[in-house]
């Protein structure tokens, strides 16, 4: 395991213990929103708490999960949950390490799943694009050539009557397909300036997501 690989790891360990006490001092209270990802939502409480604190925001993100890994918690984290809207970014941990299916359909396909479950049981959806990939990380992904696939394939599963889509390379492109080096510490995991600076799209997807 690469040193880049380990610090992320340890980054999202200490996330995850300090969305567990907000989740506890939250505890009785529907979210409004609950965020269900992979370490890049997870870090997103540490390094921005004040998108989520007092607004009954819920981080379900967990670090190396992959889009299988979301979907079999999905019923416990999300459905039993209820919020109002569930924010799903998912799909950079099946380039990494996981068994994202030819041209992308078995991530696809879970992130689709998801989806529907939630809007079944009236949950609203953002689907979130998996972030870019800076070229300093592309070495460290089993598949990282499918992220286009995987990115345009989110895109499909939103539209009118669907799920709301957002795409956060909007705010952290380099230009050159990554991030900017001032947004990410790793090519992946964002800084918190990286967290600030796509705040404002997730707080245009929320409202869009969930009309007055």
């Amino acid at each position: 395991m690469s040193a880049i690989i380990r610090r992320a790891l340890r980054k999202a360990e200490r996330a995850r213990v300090r969305a567990m006490w907000m989740a506890h001092r939250a505890h009785g209270r529907r979210p409004i929103a609950v965020f269900l990802g992979d370490s890049i939502t997870e870090q997103w409480l540490e390094h921005d708490p004040g998108f989520f604190r007092g607004k009954r925001r819920r981080n379900a993100g967990r670090g190396g999960e992959t889009s299988a890994d979301m979907r079999a918690r999905f019923e416990r984290d999300v459905l039993k949950v209820a919020p109002r809207v569930v924010h799903i970014m998912a799909g950079t941990n099946d380039l990494w390490h996981g068994d994202p299916g030819p041209e992308a359909s078995r991530a696809i396909a879970n992130i689709a799943d998801m989806a529907a479950r939630a809007k079944a049981a009236g949950i609203a959806v953002i689907l979130a694009a998996p972030p870019p990939i800076g070229a300093n990380a592309v070495p460290l992904f089993g598949r990282p050539g499918l992220l286009p696939i995987l990115r345009e394939g989110v895109a499909r599963l939103c539209g009118p009557g669907g799920p709301v889509h957002v795409d956060y390379a909007a705010s952290l492109s380099d230009g050159m397909g990554g991030i900017r080096r001032e947004l990410t510490t790793d090519g992946v995991h964002l800084t918190r300036a990286g967290y600030h600076a796509i705040r404002a799209q997730a707080e245009r997807a929320l409202a869009a997501a969930l009309p007055e």
